[in-house]
């Protein structure tokens, strides 16, 4: 019976809605753009998606990536 309590505290734990991230990384910007890792690393580089580097990591606002995406859509 104490396994059923502990399986009903995990599924009511795992429901519980989680704030939205306020940076992400390359790997979850990627994601998020549904590109590649080197994509990203590609913009970063060129300076075309802001960022923000914290020692090694650089990390990504997802408002900027809206922004990115407003900025670079084409007329059809």
């Amino acid at each position: 019976m104490s396994q059923k309590t502990s399986k009903n505290n995990v599924q009511a734990a795992d429901s519980v809605p989680q704030p939205a991230p306020l940076l992400v990384d390359i790997k979850g910007a990627a994601h998020l753009l549904s590109v590649g890792p080197w994509a990203i690393r590609e913009l970063l580089w060129g300076r075309k998606l802001k960022f923000i580097r914290i020692g090694k990591k650089f990390l990504i606002d997802p408002q900027d990536i809206r922004t990115f995406i407003t900025e670079n859509k084409r007329a059809a």
